[in-house]
């Protein structure tokens, strides 16, 4: 299914997650995994740390495959500061942008996956909380509609990983 506007984003989305939360996957019991991404360091030792972590995460995940970005844009500066970060939302090879419960959602869709083209976005997630530039208040959601998954990179401690496929996550908990 091509997704061309909100409405067939939040189709694919229900028909392939169910109704799980667009916010957080924390609340979630079955068919999650919670990965520690920065531990006992500090500064940018643990940046470093969440980051490469963040990238073997995602690289199992979504390596040679297309990936959506769901983005909550929690405040008006959130958009220009992830422009700041390095990350330019017409890059994307789709991109969608609509208002849910009083909240800017940016989609952004890449034909096929690269940790380079994304990474800003996990420096400003894992970088927010720790109060180092560059930051943005956001929430992202990286998906994979066809394999079905979802990763929530949800600050500098670590991530969480829904698929309702039982098999992508045994096949994660093997690597």
């Amino acid at each position: 299914m091509e997704i061309k506007n909100k409405s067939d984003f939040d189709t694919l989305f229900q028909g392939r997650f169910g109704d799980i939360s667009k916010i957080t996957l924390s609340n979630i019991k079955k068919n999650r995994i919670r990965i520690n991404l920065g531990e006992d360091l500090d500064g940018k030792s643990r940046v470093n740390q969440a980051l490469k972590r963040s990238k073997a995460v995602l690289d199992f995940c979504f390596k040679g495959k297309e990936i959506w970005l769901q983005i909550i844009l929690w405040d008006n500066d959130a958009l220009i500061a992830l422009k700041t970060a390095g990350i330019n939302p017409d890059d994307a090879d789709n991109k969608l942008e609509w208002k849910e419960d009083d909240n800017n959602f940016l989609g952004l869709n890449y034909k096929q996956y690269s940790f380079q083209k994304i990474l800003p976005i996990c420096l400003s997630i894992i970088n927010y909380d720790l109060a180092y530039s560059p930051s943005a208040n956001i929430t992202c959601y990286f998906i994979d509609f066809v394999e079905p998954i979802v990763v929530n990179i949800y600050d500098d401690r670590g991530c969480d990983i829904y698929s309702p496929s039982n098999e992508l996550l045994e096949e994660f908990h093997k690597n």
